[in-house]
């Protein structure tokens, strides 16, 4: 079982990467970001979302340990950088806002940790991926937090091509300013 869950994210992942570069070649028949946004777009994204994160912690819950690692490595590396990397993605998205995390046209948001990065979100998920990877240690874990590390890394020229057009002077003054990671 802890495969499928793995193949849950994994497939998850992969459709919504179709999606975005999709929208990202078709701006004027964009899916993502949604050109209205409500609940219908808070519902596809949290499910979506829900679906390929909660299938990557099963993955590595249902698999605990696999790799037979010493908990020093499990517990003093893997947890302390899995649970400050997610309170870093919460505090992101409560700076950024919770809709506009799900691709709202509200604001260009360029103070706080975003003065620092571009994408403190989606630097931190990755981390956390790699937290969750020590964490869990084992195949299924690392195919599923491998698969949304990917989708992080692959959706941001896209969410920044939108960014450029949405925002346009503004985003090429704040992209000139700050770096895209760290």
């Amino acid at each position: 079982m802890p495969f499928v869950y793995a193949l849950i994210t994994a497939t998850s992942c992969i459709v919504v990467a179709l999606v975005v570069a999709w929208s990202s070649a078709n701006p004027d028949r964009s899916i993502w970001p949604p050109t209205r946004f409500g609940w219908r777009a808070r519902l596809v994204t949290w499910s979506v979302t829900t679906l390929a994160i909660g299938a990557a912690y099963m993955a590595g819950r249902t698999s605990w340990n696999a790799w037979n690692w010493p908990d020093a490595i499990r517990w003093y590396v893997g947890f302390p950088l899995a649970s400050v990397a997610s309170s870093a993605s919460s505090w992101a998205i409560m700076k950024l806002g919770l809709d506009q995390s799900m691709g709202a046209n509200r604001r260009l948001v360029t103070d706080g940790i975003f003065a620092i990065t571009r994408n403190p979100t989606y630097l931190a998920n990755v981390a956390l991926c790699v937290g969750w990877t020590c964490l869990a240690a084992s195949w299924p874990a690392a195919i599923g937090a491998v698969s949304l590390a990917i989708l992080y890394v692959f959706a941001v020229p896209h969410e920044e091509e939108w960014l450029s057009r949405t925002y346009g002077k503004d985003y090429a003054a704040y992209r000139e300013s700050v770096r895209r990671w760290l």
